[in-house]
């Protein structure tokens, strides 16, 4: 601010400190170059709010990007509000001053009319300073940091109007904690309007490996990375409190491990800088509701005993305490899960919260939402009601996809308490082979199958038998999972001759899982015929998530027979299915994603694979079988290596191919293998190359003749490449031929596609022009129509 502006403001005292971001004494910041430019990009926007929760950065960002903006030479006048700004005339004085600092000799006009008469209407002081601004020449940014501290009655109709009618060459920008009264969803969407949210405020995973590694000097582990961006969502002063913890702390694995919103530094924040200011009765709220894991307002009326849930529910909303949005309707919500976590810590200091659980397991079993009831009594220990509750409901519950959050809650569950309940048991089973404990889960499954058999449980009533069923059809997955497939078969035929009509589902389900099995053995008519009595039992029930199973092997099977374009449409819209059912990020999108992955690498779409697989090959479903998401990872291999991430691409296929072993990782172990001789040929490494393929040879030896049929056309393919890479063309020539004899079925298109190209190449190698020409153009005619795209 000028001196000659000075005297004009006397009227009260200034603090110049207000005008300027707060001062970070060479403290390094994390730079959120994403964010900054996204902001920088709608700089032409009459108002730019950015609104999150306390923590979430905002000042800081804001500080950035007005350096970006003074960078690109803009005028910038910043104001840091507090509660003392919530009078309008003291609010005007200091804009005055925050432009003035920037623009020597702004706003004489209404500095005037403030030391002059003191009594003039709100609305004509705003009038003479929108005048003032429309005197400025070229763009002026005001920037409003904590926006949300500023609280007057008349405040909210001026704030409106200035947003209104501020000049064309004005952009307005604000920081807040809460949804600003001026303006509201529909006006933020305009076009002149720009609303960052605390989503779009959230630190991605690489800017929290980001601020650990360059910024703290924490050289944490990318599974430690990962797990403490899950559990702080994106929250950067919880990483911040999380850090200054880690110093301190001697066992840095124990305290990520346990990590929850009642660490003291966590703790500490939340109750001083959120929850302290709260009213008693929300505060009193928020705690009684912690319990849940997602909560409507009839659901926290069920457990507060009172009546105006959703009243406190947009209240906290538009507070942004810490509550996220899960539907477009605004009906669900849940909290972060470190307030979740800090919250119930208070609670329980407050007695046991039991009886809250059980009030919502109520609820929701009154209101068809099993999942949840059977969830909240276990966790409220009423063991009885809940194994109940899941033999009557259990086979729906498989049938929708809607056990995760039962299976995980199962694994706190007393062993006593499991062995009691043979329904407990059946899903124990569920989660373990879930964790890849293949032999406790098959042994289990035969305990609890016995017992029901022989009636040494309760008596089979419909629930418990169609409990046995899904036994069945887990024995038959863990049995896939190993690539136990003749065993697998021999279960799913069995039980198809026992299970009757009237259990659809379960019929359906051993259906998908022998087709699997089948296609798997190359048996690829006997697993149209399965999928056929799968489709045909599908249209005795209601069950999405069967019908994404049976397109899903559908769109493996193409693959198979050489058709991706057909698979690609098939997987294409079972995801847009399961998008619009289970919604975006559910699990049941991962297998899908796996096999379209798999597709789009025969397309040449590798952009699209590396962005699809990272999350599939984690984020799997139950009924995911381990070879697929093998193959996922080969296929992100792939796509890496031939986007030209070489070198990267080579050290993940050796990490994954170590971790290939024991049973049922025969084939994609020579698949895998088959790779790294085709990358190590592609970065002329042709020795390396030599002594893997020695080694697949090796490998494929001890394995029984004929199992695996596939992995023995990768091995051809290598020899040939390898005597390729020799000027060994004969060689070549003859292992491809002999081999190329042996694929005549329909479903062997896609080796013999593979196999003739590559053929082709070696008459061509040998000065058989004609002959390679022959072969090549109506081969990569038949590939093209077929949607193949890599060349």
């Amino acid at each position: 601010m000028t001196s000659q502006t000075l005297p004009r403001l006397r009227c009260m005292p200034l603090l110049r400190t207000k005008l300027f971001p707060a001062e970070v004494a060479g403290r390094p910041l994390l730079a959120r170059a994403a964010l900054i430019e996204r902001l920088f990009s709608a700089r032409e926007q009459r108002l730019i709010l950015l609104s999150a929760p306390a923590g979430f950065g905002k000042s800081t960002v804001l500080s950035q990007f007005r350096l970006r903006l003074q960078a690109a030479g803009a005028s910038v006048a910043w104001l840091s509000c507090d509660e003392a700004d919530s009078e309008p005339q003291r609010l005007l004085q200091y804009l005055i001053a925050a432009v003035d600092a920037q623009l020597p000799g702004f706003g004489e006009n209404t500095a005037r009319l403030l030391r002059d008469d003191l009594s003039l209407p709100n609305e004509v002081l705003l009038d003479s300073f929108i005048a003032d601004l429309k005197r400025v020449k070229g763009v002026l940014y005001l920037v409003f940091d904590d926006f949300h501290r500023i609280r007057h009655a008349d405040l909210g109709p001026l704030i409106q109007s200035f947003v209104t009618r501020v000049p064309a060459n004005v952009r307005m920008i604000g920081s807040t904690r809460y949804n600003p009264r001026f303006v509201d969803q529909s006006s933020a969407s305009d076009p002149w309007a720009l609303w960052i949210k605390a989503e779009d405020m959230r630190l991605t995973r690489a800017e929290t490996e980001a601020y650990f590694h360059e910024l703290k000097q924490l050289p944490l582990s990318p599974a430690e990375l990962d797990a403490l961006h899950a559990r702080t969502e994106g929250w950067i002063t919880a990483l911040h409190l999380v850090a200054l913890a880690l110093v301190r702390h001697p066992d840095r694995s124990l305290f990520l491990a346990g990590l929850s919103g009642t660490e003291r530094n966590i703790a500490d924040y939340l109750a001083e800088d959120v929850l302290d200011s709260l009213p008693a009765e929300q505060q009193h709220f928020l705690e009684q509701t912690s319990v849940l894991d997602e909560f409507s307002a009839e659901l926290c009326n069920a457990l507060t005993g009172r009546g105006d849930g959703e009243q406190m529910l947009q209240r906290l909303f538009k507070e942004q305490l810490f509550v996220i949005p899960l539907d477009a309707q605004g009906e669900w919500f849940r909290y972060h899960h470190l307030f979740a976590e800090f919250l119930q810590g208070r609670l329980a200091k407050q007695g046991d919260p039991t009886h809250l659980l059980h009030a919502a397991a109520r609820w929701c079993e009154g209101r068809d939402l099993a999942d949840k009831s059977i969830k909240y009594a276990l966790r409220a220990r009423d063991y009885t009601f809940a194994a109940e509750l899941l033999e009557r409901q259990g086979a729906r519950l498989i049938a929708g996809n809607r056990v995760y959050g039962i299976l995980a809650i199962l694994k706190d569950v007393p062993s006593e308490v499991i062995r009691e309940h043979p329904v407990f048991q059946i899903f124990y089973a569920w989660q373990l082979a879930f964790e890849q404990k293949y032999a406790e889960a098959e042994a289990l499954i035969e305990e609890v199958s016995t017992r029901l058999l022989q009636g040494r449980g309760k008596l089979l009533h419909f629930g418990l038998a169609e409990l046995l069923a899904a036994a069945q059809v887990l024995k038959a997955l863990v049995m896939l999972y190993q690539d136990k497939l003749e065993s697998c078969l021999k279960v799913a035929r069995h039980w198809l001759g026992l299970v009757p009509d009237n259990q659809p589902v379960f019929r359906a389900s051993l259906s998908c899982v022998q087709a699997a099995a089948y296609a798997l053995l190359g048996e690829f008519g006997e697993a149209g015929k399965s999928i056929a009595v799968a489709r045909d039992n599908l249209r005795q029930t209601e069950s999405e998530y069967l019908h994404v199973v049976v397109s899903l092997i559908e769109s493996l099977i193409c693959k198979e027979l050489g058709e991706p374009e057909r698979g690609r449409v098939l997987a294409e819209n079972a995801r847009a299915r399961v998008e619009q059912v289970f919604g975006r990020r559910s699990r049941v999108g991962g297998p899908l994603s796996l096999a379209y992955a798999d597709l789009l690498y025969e397309q040449d779409r590798h952009a699209a694979i590396l962005a699809e697989l990272p999350l599939a090959t984690t984020w799997r479903d139950v009924a995911t079988p381990i070879e697929l998401i093998s193959r996922g990872k080969l296929v992100l291999a792939r796509a890496r290596f031939f986007a030209g991430e070489g070198e990267q691409a080579l050290a993940e296929l050796d990490e994954w191919l170590g971790s290939l072993h024991g049973p049922g990782y025969e084939r994609v172990f020579a698949l895998g293998m088959s790779c790294k001789v085709q990358f190590l040929l592609w970065l002329r490494r042709p020795n390396e190359a030599e002594r893997i393929c020695l080694q697949l040879q090796r490998h494929l030896a001890v394995l029984p003749a004929g199992r695996y049929t596939d992995a023995s056309t990768a091995l051809v393919l290598c020899e040939a490449r390898l005597a390729l890479s020799e000027r060994r063309a004969d060689k070549a020539q003859a292992v491809l031929e002999a081999c190329l004899a042996k694929q005549t079925a329909e479903h062997q298109r896609d080796r013999r596609l593979r196999l003739s190209l590559l053929l082709s190449v070696a008459y061509w190698r040998k000065g058989n022009s004609d002959k390679a020409f022959a072969l090549f153009q109506p081969t990569l005619e038949d590939a093209w129509n077929s949607g193949y795209r890599r060349g």
